[in-house]
């Protein structure tokens, strides 16, 4: 199954779609981009059975390839046309893959004059993947130290209980102990009286 989508609007325009592909099958988005145009897009998918094909369709209805993409849950992609043409985006998701759900923000029709201005924003985009990576570091130390803390914690009150058996033990001894030593005393004082009697 293709899903085609044309876009006639003039100017920046950006859509967002969700849509689900079948095991063996493809669904293909197009648009007429003009030259010098920017185009940007990112997705995320539901499996990593698919594969996804970027490519360009010139006024000759020559086809080139220009990104490949597969087995990854987050993509992202951009290029600048050099000439008018026709772009296709192609999902295909494998035969014995479950049914996919794709979820797809796509924009065009910026036009880019100076090409640093890409690597400009594929900058932005890397530091913004580096912020979320040291976030997620963050988050992670942050948990590590909650679990040192928390066997602390356990190995505190660990030696708490065994110190409060050691001094139980104790106890209990020095208990028995004078208990002997009470009957001991009972036993000798009854012992010399015995004696004396005799």
């Amino acid at each position: 199954m293709i899903l085609e989508l044309i876009f006639l609007l003039t100017g920046v325009q950006s859509i967002i779609l969700k849509f689900k592909v079948p095991p063996g099958q493809q669904q293909c988005i197009k648009d007429s981009v003009s030259q010098n145009t920017l185009i940007y897009g990112n997705y995320d998918t539901t499996s990593l059975h698919y594969s996804f094909t970027l490519s360009i369709i010139n006024s000759q209805d020559q086809e080139s390839i220009i990104i490949q993409h597969a087995n990854d849950i987050n993509q992202q992609f951009h290029y600048v046309m050099e000439e008018s043409g026709e772009i296709s985006m192609c999902f295909e998701v494998e035969d014995y893959a479950d049914v996919t759900i794709f979820n797809l923000f796509y924009e065009s029709g910026a036009e880019i004059y100076d090409q640093d201005l890409l690597a400009k924003k594929q900058h932005v985009l890397n530091l913004n993947e580096t912020l979320d990576t040291m976030e997620q570091l963050q988050q992670d130390i942050s948990r590590e130290q909650l679990l040192i803390v928390d066997r602390e914690n356990k190995r505190k009150h660990s030696f708490t209980d065994i110190q409060t058996k050691i001094i139980g033990f104790a106890g209990i001894t020095f208990g028995l102990l004078i208990i002997v030593g009470a009957c001991q005393v009972i036993y000798v004082r009854r012992f010399i009286v015995y004696k004396k009697l005799a």
